[in-house]
């Protein structure tokens, strides 16, 4: 069992460039660089160009759909709401933009399957930072597999020309570099390989400050699927054929044209009957042209359609996403579409709450305000995106008896330092509602 972060370097080294492949795969079909439909080793140019009009971003899609369900939006530290651990939490929130960190974090997750937050520190402030899954690795614990016995982050500086490695191991981290290339010249082609010591050893309190956000079952959103994403680009492709043949229609001519002219001269017909927006052949009797019939393509239009319906499918995803026709839809319908997504929004939430509240409590402890008390991530509520569906959810909430600031918090999706202007605003247009009411009776009365 390794023991000392030279001994993990090579362990780890060896782990973080096996999923390599796999991750850039991902992001190909996350971005919209999925591999094209019928790619031959000797393609032409000009085929590859009309061949990248043949993709449509599902994936991609996918993972932004769900994304945008899973928006964190403030933490609590305990019941108080002004105790030092909370206004530290806070001011961590503000100063290391968390809401985009945090959000950085989750597209990795969906995308790749994983991402990963590390809580540094610069100048003695926490700084939370969400890395790429090509640069970081951990060896997860057994029991905990958000928690890190060791983790390796990798990168490359071209403007020294070197490579790093960060090694941590619970209570010390150690840094190793080396050469970004090899001898001949060519870049170190992974992270495998013979590093130096770049300095010794550094003590640090606590544990491996590596936190890794998990997908469900280890994949991406989009991964189980990916033969149904190439099956519709590649039933795009063939449509995209077909309409670009009827463009140009086929013609031949029927029946035999001499080859020479009345002088021995060549004739190239090709050029006399060179098609051209009215365009008249004088055509030799019995000599007749033949243009081929139209072909309808809305069955692959709706091949099309079908491809994209199966994927909504496996995929729980609201099928407006992919074909945005909704317009004849009632609102119960489209509830009952988005179910699967929330139910499935929740699942990742409830996966990527324990990481990022760990990266918060070792914020806490570097600032020395871990009072023992629970740091809780705040959410949005999945169920409610648009402002109409909110405030629909927050009127019933009032009705059954839902306090205000509850109704803020887990339906309005506001953040506690939201909640606290607001609360602040509401007493001021009190006050002012009383001044003028105040003024008002006032003058009456003269």
């Amino acid at each position: 069992m390794a023991t000392t972060p030279a001994e993990w370097l090579p362990i780890l080294a060896k782990r973080l460039d096996a999923p390599q492949e796999r991750i850039a795969k991902n992001r190909s079909y996350a971005n919209g660089n999925a591999p094209m439909p019928e790619m031959g080793k000797n393609t032409r140019d000009s085929w590859k160009a009309f061949q990248k009009k043949a993709r449509t971003n599902y994936g991609g899609l996918t993972c932004q759909s769900l994304g945008g369900r899973m928006v964190p939006n403030g933490v609590r530290v305990g019941t108080s709401t002004t105790n030092p651990a909370v206004v530290a939490a806070r001011r961590v929130w503000r100063d290391n933009r968390l809401d985009v960190v945090f959000s950085d974090a989750i597209s990795n997750m969906l995308t790749t399957s994983v991402g990963y937050l590390i809580t540094g520190v610069r100048d003695g402030q926490p700084i939370i930072t969400s890395e790429k899954p090509e640069q970081v690795i951990t060896a997860p614990d057994p029991a905990q597999p958000w928690r890190a016995r060791a983790a390796l982050k990798a990168w490359r500086d071209p403007d020294v020309g070197k490579d790093y490695a960060l090694v941590w191991l619970p209570g010390v981290r150690q840094l190793f570099s080396r050469k970004s290339t090899n001898d001949n010249g060519t870049p170190q082609p992974q992270v495998a390989g013979d590093w130096d010591e770049d300095g010794p050893a550094e003590i640090h309190a606590g544990g491996v400050p590596v936190y890794v956000l998990e997908n469900n079952d280890g994949v991406a959103e989009f991964e189980p699927h990916i033969d149904v994403i190439d099956r519709a680009n590649l039933g795009k492709l063939q449509r995209l054929v077909v309409t670009a043949m009827q463009a140009f229609k086929q013609r031949a001519i029927k029946g035999g044209l001499p080859t020479q002219d009345e002088d021995g001269n060549d004739i190239d017909w090709a050029k006399v009957f060179d098609p051209a927006p009215g365009a008249l052949w004088d055509l030799p009797d019995g000599i007749d042209v033949w243009e081929s019939a139209e072909t309808d393509i809305r069955p692959l239009l709706e091949g099309e359609k079908t491809d994209a319906r199966d994927f909504a499918a496996v995929t729980l995803t609201p099928l407006s996403v992919f074909i945005p026709s909704g317009e004849n839809q009632s609102a119960e319908g489209a509830q009952n579409a988005n179910k699967g997504e929330i139910q499935k929004a929740k699942n990742r939430i409830t996966r990527a709450t324990a990481p990022m509240e760990g990266s918060l409590l070792e914020a806490l402890r570097v600032l020395g305000v871990d009072d023992g008390e629970t740091v809780e991530l705040l959410w949005e509520p999945p169920e409610h995106i648009s402002f109409g569906e909110k405030t629909l959810a927050a009127k019933q909430a009032k009705e059954a008896g839902m306090s205000a600031r509850w109704i803020k918090q887990n339906i309005m999706g506001m953040s506690p330092d939201e909640i606290d202007q607001d609360e602040s605003n509401a007493t001021s247009d009190a006050l002012l509602t009383a001044t003028l009411i105040g003024a008002a009776g006032g003058t009456g009365n003269a």
